[in-house]
């Protein structure tokens, strides 16, 4: 399953990035095309996204992709 969250701001990207990775989670910071601001693309489960709750990083859930 990928997710793609749109991220508050470049700084809470490398945040929910580096807090995702150092979990053994896959996930990639992209900036958003046509668009000021970033995307953060997150391979895997949904549990990442508890991660993120629990540490306090906001996002909006942009779009999910593929079998769940």
């Amino acid at each position: 399953m990928k997710y793609i969250l749109q991220m508050p701001s470049y700084t809470y990207g490398q945040k929910a990035a580096k807090l995702l990775r150092s979990a053994g989670h896959q996930c990639e910071l992209k900036r958003r095309e046509g668009d000021c601001g970033y995307d953060l693309h997150l391979y895997g489960s949904s549990e990442a996204l508890g991660l993120l709750d629990k540490n306090g990083i906001p996002y909006s859930l942009k779009g999910k992709e593929g079998a769940s």
